[in-house]
């Protein structure tokens, strides 16, 4: 429950901070519809070439002009810190690509050509029954200003202290002590872009 949850907040947060604020209305509509353009060929083709994926949200930074893009993927697969990176550079410069070669967007950039610390993508990789994976894999990787970030799931258990409920003195209600269950994503480690972009090329060639 906690991650979806976490899922939905996430694609909130996405379209909001997409919204443009104060900039002019026809060149917002403008440049919004050009990210929208991108977005979608993006995802289509993902999902397309890998048919465990599916989008969960897209937006960025976009306030005055393009600053920054996002797309979240849920894959339903196992994945090493190998398979994790590639696919992670593998996206992230076919976005990149899509977005430089589009000639319309160009002049509503922050910065042309648009660069990995301006674009964030992210993938978890889930189990059929869309849990998590516990055997040490990655779970979750991201690219967020630049860096790669890679994480494992951990259950932990943890101790929930009982408590005396007197609010109705004539009747007293005590909660015993109980166990509790919870999921937590832990860091495996984090790497910049250009050195998991120069692994994968190297991995390729």
């Amino acid at each position: 429950m906690l991650k979806r949850v976490k899922l939905v907040l996430l694609t909130i947060l996405l379209s909001i901070t997409g919204s443009p604020l104060n900039a002019n209305e026809s060149e917002s509509d403008a440049y919004l519809e050009y990210v929208r353009q991108i977005t979608n060929s993006f995802i289509e083709e993902m999902e397309d070439e890998c048919p465990d994926f599916h989008c969960i949200g897209s937006g960025g930074s976009m306030p005055y002009d393009v600053e920054e893009i996002e797309v979240c993927f849920v894959a339903h697969r196992r994945a090493t810190v190998e398979e994790a990176r590639r696919l992670e550079v593998y996206g992230v410069q076919k976005l990149l690509n899509k977005i430089n070669a589009h000639e319309k967007i160009r002049p509503y950039l922050r910065e042309y050509p648009f660069k990995s610390n301006r674009v964030g993508m992210s993938i978890a990789f889930y189990a059929k029954n869309d849990e998590y994976h516990h055997d040490g894999s990655v779970v979750y990787v991201s690219v967020i200003k630049s860096k790669v970030f890679y994480d494992r799931a951990e259950k932990r258990k943890s101790m929930i202290p009982g408590r005396l409920d007197c609010r109705d003195p004539n009747n007293t209600i005590e909660t015993p002590p109980r166990e509790e269950i919870t999921e937590e994503l832990i860091s495996l480690f984090e790497e910049p872009y250009e050195d998991a972009l120069r692994i994968v090329q190297g991995t390729e060639s």
